[in-house]
């Protein structure tokens, strides 16, 4: 006989918690841009730094909407074997030279011996010489010049350390078509585009981010990232015994948002500062990618699942740990928590739907079709904003239901490791090339070998 209360407390729960995060996204403010006699950082301060292999043909593209915003210098790191290969595309190509000129911007090509994508980022950071380092991916088009001016401005205050924009999906105009676009597209625009208002409600809550601020173009101080002491962690962050590849965007949003935490701090002469995030959400600062029109985008969603999990698990069990965790973001904390028991309360709302059911069958069908009513309309949005997309809807559908399966397939497979659809990554497992800068002795004795912190 409880089961109808039980369903209805679960119904319940989900309206007041829909309610108090719309209300978090209303309250949402940008951050305002300064005069250019105010501003503290400019476009010319920004270092670019995109790790790449096996690059996609639109790579060109994207670095001519970088070189649109005049940083100080773009920064490629690959492996030595594929070097002379995107240097001579660089080279070759007479639109990027122009556009380097014009905004006097330096391009250069680095390269580390073996691919590992938080290795190459490590090369790169080291190299540069900016005050702000722009991480981005090699398929990231910025679809504004305003995108640096944009992101910079949460820098204006000193305790911003990191800062991320609105992530959008780039659909070229000749797959705009409903007899084009594919399932695997489809799909990956409706996983996308219900990512946004989060962002905003969690950031206006406790000034966190759902859960990770995008690698896809993430600007940061270059003090926090040029610092060993992060180097050493970032290299040498391990999952059941393996140095990680991916996860870069989770680890960095994690230690900024918490790294005042560490116990390794009270062993350093400098106090630990407590950096905060900043969300830029702004058309003008808008980053788009590439959505992949095959398969490949369900190995690259299962890496996201995973690397998200072990994000949930890491921050909650150990680093920083719940208790301290919601001392910082208690938001994000509780967020976290109820992404975790999301599997469980789906196995038990079907069971008390079901029971319900047999009970109390009126209220059973009217959660079912409300469920549904909501459902259907949400599509329908969805299908108004990309019309091109509504001979795919059974696989919209499916993209607003995988949650069923990637939960328990995440569990299954979280020791997998992997660098999306860059396949070369796999063959190097185990390897990874030291290039941190160097660490003083004492700092490396407080830091055990081997050790899981961050």
């Amino acid at each position: 006989m409880s089961s109808p209360f039980i369903l209805a407390g679960l119904y319940l729960w989900d309206y007041i918690d829909g309610r108090i995060s719309a209300s978090y996204t209303r309250k949402y403010q940008p951050f305002p841009l300064p005069s250019p006699e105010d501003a503290r950082y400019r476009s010319s301060d920004v270092s670019v730094i995109v790790p790449t292999i096996n690059w996609e043909d639109s790579l060109i593209g994207n670095v001519l909407t970088w070189l649109e915003n005049a940083p100080l210098e773009i920064i490629f790191v690959t492996i030595d074997s594929e070097g002379d290969s995107l240097r001579n595309l660089l080279l070759s190509d007479p639109e990027v030279e122009r556009a380097a000129l014009a905004s006097n911007t330096d391009v250069k090509v680095i390269t580390v011996s073996r691919p590992n994508k938080r290795t190459q980022l490590v090369r790169g950071i080291n190299e540069a010489k900016g005050q702000i380092l722009a991480l981005v991916d090699d398929d990231a088009t910025w679809t504004t010049t305003q995108v640096l001016t944009q992101l910079l401005a949460p820098f204006q205050k000193d305790d911003v350390g990191l800062v991320g924009g609105p992530i959008g999906s780039y659909v070229p105009e000749e797959r705009q078509n409903r007899k084009v676009i594919t399932s695997w597209e489809a799909a990956a625009l409706r996983i996308r585009s219900r990512r946004g208002p989060g962002m905003a409600g969690f950031f206006a809550a406790d000034g966190s981010t759902n859960f990770t601020i995008s690698g896809l173009t993430m600007l940061l101080r270059a003090e926090i990232v040029k610092d060993a002491y992060f180097q050493f962690l970032f290299t040498h962050d391990l999952w059941r015994g393996e140095r990680q590849n991916t996860g870069d965007d989770s680890f960095i949003t994690r230690y900024v948002l918490f790294q005042h935490h560490l116990p390794h701090h009270n062993n350093k002469s400098d106090p630990p500062k407590q950096w905060r995030l900043g969300m830029q959400l702004t058309p003008e600062a808008e980053v788009q990618t590439s959505l992949m029109t095959d398969s490949r985008f369900a190995a690259q969603s299962k890496r996201w699942y995973r690397s998200g999990l072990r994000l949930r698990l890491t921050c909650l069990l150990y680093e920083p740990g719940y208790r301290r965790m919601r001392s910082t973001a208690p938001y994000m904390a509780r967020k976290m928590v109820g992404g975790m028991v999301n599997p469980l309360l789906s196995i038990l709302r079907v069971v008390v739907w079901w029971q319900t059911l047999q009970i109390f069958p009126a209220l059973a069908w009217f959660f079912f079709l409300q469920d549904m009513w909501d459902w259907f309309w949400s599509i329908v949005g969805f299908v108004k904003r990309y019309p091109y997309c509504w001979t795919q809807i059974l696989a919209v559908m499916i993209a607003d239901k995988v949650y069923l399966i990637s939960d328990w397939y995440s569990w299954l497979t979280l020791p997998t490791e992997s660098w999306s659809n860059r396949s070369s990554v796999d063959e190097e497992d185990g390897y990874i090339e030291d290039v941190t800068d160097s660490m003083d002795e004492e700092e490396r004795e407080v830091i055990p070998a081997g050790s899981k912190w961050f």
